[in-house]
């Protein structure tokens, strides 16, 4: 599987040591954990620890369709309104969102946890064609959740920028200066930096919860996370 993920350090004196290398582990088991591989392309975060400075840039894979209320209901017309009979009852939560804010709660009838009633505010017509959910919403909402459990906890000086796919999210500890963002900027136009396989091997053992008061460049810190 090509490599997806890469860290590096804006400090090429010491490329990949100890805190590039666990940082490294913790952005692949977090995208691990929340099953996100698919939805992005690359990923590449740009370290350095002195400062402290972040800098990430993302390409972003968003390609589900909308979820349309014909997707996961039929409609039937009865003399109350529409007959609602919920058959994905994954989206269900979304559904009845929708339609308590469309038609408002008080005039929704839940016969059971399957089966609704909507009145005649609407034709079933109208109604199968609207967006129930928008999965790349979702999937959007789990990446920028990916990305807050990665980047420091005590950086709280950001900037996030996120259009047609590209994401960047810049952070420090202290206000950053624009050289910063120069150099990053930089290193991006150069290829993506693989840490060895070797350097990897050092840290066998993967986290099993990542705590975000762990601050990865404190190796003593990251070296009880992994026991």
């Amino acid at each position: 599987m090509a490599e997806k993920i890469f860290v590096e350090n804006l400090d090429q004196s010491d490329p990949f040591n100890f805190g590039i290398i666990s940082y490294k582990v913790i952005a692949d088991h977090v995208f691990t954990d929340l099953t996100l591989a698919g939805a992005v392309q690359s990923i590449r975060i740009l370290i350095d620890i002195e400062k402290p400075f972040f800098y990430l840039a993302g390409e972003l894979r968003l390609v589900a369709s909308p979820v349309r209320v014909s997707d996961i209901a039929s409609l039937s017309l009865e003399e109350e309104g529409i007959h609602v009979v919920i058959e994905d009852e994954s989206y269900a939560p979304d559904l009845l969102k929708l339609l308590w804010t469309k038609f408002g709660r008080e005039n929704i009838t839940q016969i059971d946890r399957w089966n609704l009633i909507i009145p005649n505010l609407i034709t079933a017509e109208e109604l199968e064609h609207m967006i129930a959910v928008n999965p790349r919403d979702r999937i959007m909402n789990k990446i920028l959740d990916a990305l807050n459990r990665i980047i420091p906890e005590g950086f709280r000086v950001r900037k996030r920028s996120l259009e047609k796919g590209h994401i960047t999210i810049i952070a420090s500890e202290n206000p950053i200066e624009p050289e910063w963002i120069q150099k990053a900027e930089n290193a991006l136009k150069n290829p993506p930096v693989q840490i060895p396989a070797d350097y990897l091997e050092q840290l066998k053992q993967t986290p099993k919860k990542i705590e975000k008061k762990i601050v990865p460049w404190k190796t003593h810190e990251f070296q009880e996370s992994v026991k």
